[in-house]
């Protein structure tokens, strides 16, 4: 059906009913007067006829226009009710196929993670077994763009994650100090080797919002002034609102044209004039700021001056004092890197590519591996030699059991305190929280060597738990 028909016009319908209702009073006055009349004036009871007629008339007509408006609005009634019900079958297969794009790209991502991590792994290796300065260039140069494709491929799933509306969300209180401190410690000294002053100013501000995916926004929001700055500083800093405070990264980089600033937060768009061509984004952190706020419903503020410099905000509402100072925990003290020489690691991994790279890497070290695909594989070879492990390392999931519950099978016969590494492509706050909890060390795919050795370091120096 082609034909289209225009809305009732509001109220037509009761007025029609009402208009009717008073023809039908006044036609049934006049027909008794005419009747009562009729003997004492002839002359005007012809004329009071007609009266009666012609209203009834009317009344006729104005029934047959009201039964048409009543039959019209419930043909329109019946047309909005369908498409109410097309839209929301639209709307159900819209959501069903963008939760499958997220399925898919997290099989994908975890498939294709798995021997981009084997590959840096063997790099890592790679790079204790050359002497050449150029060989060592060479691999630090496949090492990177290794990273920058992993790298990719991790913010297009959280990107697809945010757009199908399933990352969780968990608010608490905290203070926002220790974050900004923790932050300037990490990109301080990147940008002081590019030249950069990177300044914290110190807040006692405490916040109410999801610290991890608020920690997500200011990383962008500093990867991303430290870019597109050749020269000056950055300075990261709260300042006081109404119901909260704005968090702001400022920066004397290039600036943002006006004509750009309607696109900054669309996916793969770059202004494509960074100072440093090697510094160049992958286009998608401010496209994860833009996502994240809106999950969170935290307001963004962006103000630059091309030539001068720019300035990026995001509100966030004031959180309660006691339940941050409930929360808050000690960092552990950092430790000094223990030698791995003589050190009996097990590796429970079912991937034989990263099996083997990780033997192999961890052998470079001058560790005594043992692998295999599970627990009851590595605990039969572990018996085997007789060695006691100083260290387990398992992947989180594996073909039959969850590399937490492998470890709680080695934990069960060499002791409770026995050390471990959960190692998975699943780079989720949620997992990581888990693994620590058990007091147990977390890395996701593909992990560089260096954090690595790190963390295997960190793990075997630490107090154990």
């Amino acid at each position: 059906m082609t034909h289209s028909l225009q809305p009732t016009e509001p109220g037509q319908h009761h007025r029609l009913e009402e208009e009717n209702r008073k023809l039908r009073r006044i036609n049934k006055v006049l027909m008794d007067r005419m009747e009562r009349d009729a003997d004492a004036q002839r002359g005007n009871a012809y004329s009071l006829f007609q009266t009666a007629i012609t209203l009834e008339s009317k009344v006729a007509e104005r029934t047959t226009e009201l039964t048409r408006l009543t039959h019209r609005l419930m043909h329109e009634i019946s047309e909005r009710r369908a498409a109410e019900e097309a839209l929301k079958v639209a709307k159900a297969e819209a959501e069903q196929a963008n939760l499958s794009k997220t399925k898919f790209l997290a099989a994908a991502s975890h498939d294709l993670h798995q021997p981009l991590n084997a590959a840096r792994l063997f790099l890592g290796a790679l790079t204790d077994e050359v002497r050449s300065d150029r060989a060592l260039e060479l691999i630090a140069r496949a090492d990177a763009a290794m990273e920058t494709v992993g790298e990719l491929l991790s913010a297009l799933l959280d990107i697809s994650k945010l757009d199908a509306g399933v990352w969780p969300v968990k608010r608490s209180d905290f203070a926002i100090g220790p974050l900004l401190e923790r932050l300037g410690q990490e990109y301080r000294p990147q940008a002081e080797a590019l030249g950069l002053e990177l300044r914290i100013v110190p807040s006692s501000a405490l916040g109410y919002t999801d610290r991890h995916l608020l920690e997500r926004i200011l990383r962008n929001l500093i990867s991303n002034a430290i870019r597109y700055t050749e020269s000056g500083r950055i300075l990261i800093g709260c300042r006081r609102q109404q119901g909260g405070f704005r968090i702001g990264v400022w920066d004397t980089g290039i600036g943002i044209a006006e004509a750009d600033r309607a696109r900054i937060f669309e996916e793969f768009q770059r202004l494509g004039n960074e100072p440093r061509r090697q510094e160049k984004g992958l286009g998608l952190g401010l496209a994860m700021v833009g996502r994240i706020a809106t999950l969170l419903d935290l307001q963004l503020g962006v103000r630059s001056r091309l030539g001068h410099g720019s300035s990026f905000a995001v509100g966030v509402p004031r959180g309660s004092e006691t339940a941050a100072t409930a929360t808050t925990h000690t960092a552990p003290p950092l430790l000094s890197p223990a030698s791995l020489a003589g050190r009996n690691i097990v590796i429970i991994e079912n991937d034989e590519q990263i099996r083997e790279a990780l033997c192999t890497l961890l052998e470079s070290w001058g560790c005594t591996v043992s692998a295999a695909p599970s627990s009851l594989a590595a605990l039969a070879e572990v018996r085997g030699l007789a060695r006691f492990p100083d260290l387990i390392i398992a992947d989180y999931r594996l073909d039959h059991e969850l590399g937490t519950e492998a470890i709680h099978r080695f934990r069960a016969e060499f002791g409770s305190l026995l050390p471990a590494l959960v190692i998975s492509s699943d780079r989720s706050q949620e997992l990581k929280a888990e693994a620590e909890s058990l007091g147990f060390g977390f890395l996701p795919k593909p992990t560089p060597p260096a954090k690595m050795r790190a963390m295997v370091s960190f793990l075997l120096r630490r107090p154990a738990r």
